[in-house]
């Protein structure tokens, strides 16, 4: 009997589990199946695991090392390593937009380590004289924000450059007011 395409077909099981439906001695299969990381043995319970699951590693310039990564090169990277793997197709459709058309054109010129809350108070004027709609504004705000986050978070960039993007004010207003900068 295939014992990996009864995992598969099961997710969750113990030994005795897969012992008796496939009645045999299933120990050095699954043995192999540990080997190849096909599946997962916690807490007494082998789960099998989806390639879709599995984790794949990106290589990142670190903060430590005296490079600089340029904001393009940056936007890059998010969109392929976060956005095209953990959201839906037309979010990520809105993200590489939003830096197109918005953000790049503004930071085109810095690297990632260089940005700091001065810089981020200048575009968003920039973006107030270009009269961007207010969900527009908001949403660029918030997704530079959370660009920064997902570099800091990985450790490429220090976390001197904090702010948040939250409605302080009437729902249908935004103004410089929603952004929160934090010591």
């Amino acid at each position: 009997m295939n014992i990996e395409k009864l995992a598969k077909h099961l997710k969750e099981f113990t030994l005795d589990e897969i012992d008796m439906i496939a009645e045999c001695d299933c120990k050095t299969e699954l043995e192999q199946l540990l080997n190849e990381g096909k599946i997962l043995f916690k807490q007494g319970l082998y789960k099998y695991i989806e390639k879709s699951q599995i984790v794949d590693f990106g290589i990142f310039i670190s903060a430590d090392n005296k490079q600089e990564l340029r904001f393009e090169e940056a936007v890059h990277i998010f969109i392929e390593d976060y956005a095209k793997k953990h959201c839906r197709k037309r979010t990520y459709e809105t993200y590489e937009s939003i830096f197109k058309v918005n953000i790049i054109p503004f930071f085109r010129k810095y690297s990632l380590n260089n940005i700091n809350q001065e810089l981020v108070i200048d575009f968003y004027k920039k973006c107030k004289s270009r009269q961007l709609g207010t969900r527009r504004l908001k949403n660029t705000m918030t997704l530079l924000n959370q660009l920064i986050k997902y570099f800091q978070n990985l450790g490429v960039i220090d976390k001197s450059c904090n702010f948040q993007v939250r409605r302080l004010t009437d729902k249908n207003k935004f103004s410089i007011n929603r952004i929160i900068f934090e010591e």
